[in-house]
């Protein structure tokens, strides 16, 4: 079936898909499928306020503050810069569906063009953006495991994730803003799978 689909696109008047099947990328998903495992990264950072809210009365001392509405603890922004990736490459990926889609039929250059836009959104997301998140949401969740757990963090690493950033950015902001985000995303990647459907029924007919 996937060689199927890899046969017709190579044999399509659609430069945008014939050169998306001839270039090498390590990430091929369609801009929605992209769009929607951005959504679930950044679901996965909204997490972070759950697990804070169930840390143990003796995880405690390592704390910036119990209170998540205040606490910043350093290994957030980490989470911060990971879903401002996100959010960069969504704009990108939503820009660059748009441009192909009010530009269609596109010619070679300008599908090479647009994937290479694109390609930059997926690495950026999937990768550093993705990567970043993945690491908060797993630091944050040494956290569950009380005083023991964090201070055999600190014991290898040498440092402890949750001092104070001095900051001011709490894990309730950024939480919030991620279940936002991630909301967002998932429906701009449902409608831009609409609009790229009806483009394609357009050229069609």
């Amino acid at each position: 079936m996937n060689e199927d689909r890899i046969t017709t696109a190579l044999l399509s008047d659609s430069a945008y898909e014939r050169v998306r099947y001839e270039r090498h990328s390590y990430f091929r998903q369609t801009v929605p499928r992209t769009l929607a495992l951005q959504s679930a990264s950044l679901g996965m950072l909204a997490l972070v306020l759950p697990m804070y809210g169930l840390y143990p009365n003796s995880a405690a001392q390592f704390l910036p503050a119990v209170d998540p509405v205040v606490a910043s603890p350093k290994v957030l922004l980490m989470g911060v810069f990971g879903g401002l990736f996100q959010l960069i490459s969504a704009v990108l990926l939503v820009g660059a569906v748009f441009y192909r889609v009010s530009k269609a039929p596109l010619t070679e250059e300008q599908a090479h063009s647009v994937l290479n836009v694109e390609d930059f959104a997926r690495y950026v997301a999937l990768g550093t953006g993705g990567v970043a998140i993945l690491v908060t949401t797993l630091l944050f969740a040494i956290g569950l495991g009380g005083a023991s757990a964090i201070e055999s963090y600190v014991a290898v690493m040498g440092r402890n994730p949750f001092a104070a950033s001095g900051l001011g950015i709490s894990v309730s902001t950024v939480s919030l803003l991620a279940f936002v985000a991630s909301v967002v995303v998932f429906y701009a990647g449902r409608f831009l799978a609409v609009e790229i459907a009806l483009s394609r029924l357009s050229r069609q007919n």
